[in-house]
């Protein structure tokens, strides 16, 4: 499974991008509104704004998650005593896993049976979810068996 090739410092193989379908248990889509990442069910001619997840794996069970061809990627990002899930504009094959300002873009992928959830390698804890309700921000929990978020997905490779 190409997932457990990690990339290698020192330029001695490239990090290869893959694109993967995501969404989550109750069958949310990702799309971008207003710049923002939600989830929510689109049909018919909205399929066509689906968001991709654009992924660098940088050790077996850790990577990189973006969108756009890898050119916004998802962060981490404390803000006071908040963490936030935030889209920034940086180049996924850019990033360095060596690199402490590059930790925020790192995803640990845990499966579980067909779903897969995603804990920030940056805020321990802390994991990628959606809203029960459609049309909602894609953001983090820290209370991931909590049934107010849903934190388990169905990630394929495209």
């Amino acid at each position: 499974m190409a997932l457990e090739t990690a990339c290698h410092p020192l330029g001695k193989r490239p990090c290869e991008m893959q694109a993967f379908r995501i969404w989550d248990v109750n069958q949310k889509i990702f799309y971008l509104r207003n710049n923002q990442l939600v989830a929510g069910y689109l049909q018919g001619p909205n399929t066509k704004l689906e968001e991709k997840i654009d992924v660098v794996p940088i050790e077996p069970h850790t990577m990189f998650l973006g969108i756009h061809g890898g050119k916004l990627c998802l962060a981490c990002v404390k803000s006071g005593d908040e963490i936030k899930l935030k889209l920034e504009a940086v180049n996924i094959t850019d990033l360095n896993q060596n690199r402490e300002q590059d930790k925020r873009f790192a995803f640990i992928r845990s499966d579980s049976g067909p779903t897969t959830s995603f804990e920030s390698a940056a805020c321990p804890g802390w994991f990628l979810c959606t809203s029960l309700e459609a049309d909602q921000p894609v953001g983090l929990t820290n209370m991931p068996t909590e049934a107010i978020k849903v934190t388990k997905f169905y990630f394929q490779q495209d």
